[in-house]
């Protein structure tokens, strides 16, 4: 490599994406992968744009006391972590700095408020081996794993330090079964779903094309093949998700899909939530009871209190709030999320919860018409957030909002404009839902003067 591109920087801190921010002699600013805040490192710049360029890590000089040894051989190739380098106290501080660096770049809030506001990261109990659900790629030469970073090569694995137990056991026997062998030449995707309650696994094979009547046979071979699997399904674009395919003498919990379970000391008694293949769960399960906790502590409903939570998926939130309050009402635009809420409130014998299947915007539109109130609203919309509905949550009587988010830089924008309509943040915390990896989860409580 030239000399002229070996350059020797500080890594000032760690931005949104996981990379370090650093200047050239020139002032120009760049960004690193892999690095650690104030760690002196060689690099070689790779692409430069108007504002910034981006670099290579060619050596660490001096490495921070925090710098790990990644867990994964594959870390730096595959595309899914971006901290593995770092221990896991350095990864909770640098999310706590990215929120408060997003935060503190608006008006609206001064540097004392926010600093009154802003709550310790909420760490994970488990820092390796928390989802229960993976996404493999498979490309046309066989390769099963994850993309490369910043590209769709497939970078072939094994197991994936992530993943719980029950998905790389089951990852590890597929590719020596026959059964297997038939479906991949015709496999773009692989999904792997952990039910935590029965430590069952189901799986969705994402085919490049129809299923045949071969591709049948081979899913529920290999659902009798392995005892852990309790059902296979075939799924592919431009046609309905087919299954389960199920071992002959699989009994009935294989046909109710997938489970978790509330410990009784989050909501005053157990919940059992079922959900579909294909449909939406957290994916850490340990950190989504303390995120739950969290949310109830937060909320303080009583019982005398109605809710509204806003894309309520499969009841995740709605049925522990429905145990403190006089009634949920829960809306999503899927209907197997809808499917799943009203199932899941049926399952456990509760009264007070309304789902309905409807668009955000046209619920909280009907719900004006009805002069329906509410005195806690939930908000947990997709990654891009809410922005449209922002400015009708005022007229539905709330004094308080909760607002959880999988996208700082979105929830944020959001923030700001809430404010702009009255309700005040009180509360702010990162929620490390994805440990060794740069998202971050947050949640917000609001309040209107």
């Amino acid at each position: 490599m030239p000399a002229k591109n070996r350059h020797t920087v500080t890594v000032d801190k760690i931005i949104t994406g996981g990379h370090g921010l650093a200047k050239l002699a020139d002032g120009m600013l760049i960004m690193i992968p892999f690095v650690l805040p104030g760690e002196k490192v060689v690099v070689a710049i790779e692409k430069r744009k108007k504002s910034f360029a981006e670099a290579t890590l060619l050596e660490v000089l001096t490495p921070s006391p925090q710098r790990v040894k990644p867990a994964c051989p594959s870390f730096g190739s595959c595309g899914g972590c971006h901290l593995q380098h770092g221990d896991y106290p350095s990864q909770l501080a640098i999310k706590e700095s990215i929120l408060r660096d997003l935060l503190s770049g608006n008006q609206e809030w001064s540097a004392e408020h926010l600093e009154s506001i802003f709550q310790p990261a909420l760490a994970s109990p488990a820092p390796f081996h928390y989802r229960q659900r993976i996404r493999l790629q498979v490309d046309d030469s066989g390769r099963i794993g994850f993309f490369e970073r910043r590209s769709h090569a497939v970078v072939d694995i094994e197991t994936c330090p992530l993943a719980a137990a029950p998905l790389n056991d089951v990852l590890g026997r597929f590719r020596a079964i026959a059964a297997f062998q038939k479906l991949l030449p015709h496999t773009e995707a692989l999904e792997l779903l952990l039910s935590p309650l029965t430590d069952q696994v189901e799986v969705i094979v994402r085919l490049r094309r129809k299923p045949r009547a071969a591709d049948q046979q081979a899913a529920t071979s290999l659902a009798e093949t392995i005892e852990r699997v309790q059902a296979v399904w075939l799924a592919g674009e431009g046609f309905v998700m087919s299954g389960p395919f199920i071992a002959n003498e699989a009994n009935e919990v294989a046909l109710k899909h997938l489970a978790f379970a509330l410990p009784k000391n989050l909501a005053g008694r157990e919940l059992v939530f079922r959900f579909e293949a294909g449909g939406f769960c957290q994916v850490n399960q340990q950190q989504n009871e303390r995120l739950i906790g969290q949310l109830l502590e937060w909320a303080e409903v009583g019982q005398e209190d109605a809710v509204l939570d806003l894309f309520c998926g499969m009841g995740n939130f709605s049925l522990p709030l429905a145990l403190k309050s006089r009634k949920v009402v829960g809306t999503d635009l899927q209907r197997s999320s809808i499917r799943g809420a009203k199932n899941n409130a049926q399952d456990n014998h509760l009264q007070n919860c309304l789902f309905l299947r409807a668009d955000a915007l046209e619920a909280i539109r009907e719900f004006k018409k009805t002069t329906e109130q509410f005195d806690l609203i939930l908000l947990d919309p997709p990654r891009h957030g809410c922005r449209e509905i922002l400015p009708l949550l005022g007229d539905l009587g709330s004094k308080k909002i909760v607002y959880i988010s999988c996208d700082p830089a979105t929830l944020i924008r959001d923030l700001k404009d809430l404010h702009g309509f009255g309700f005040h943040l009180r509360k702010i915390q990162a929620v490390d839902m994805f440990p060794q990896t740069c998202h971050i989860e947050c949640i917000a409580l609001l309040s209107k003067v």
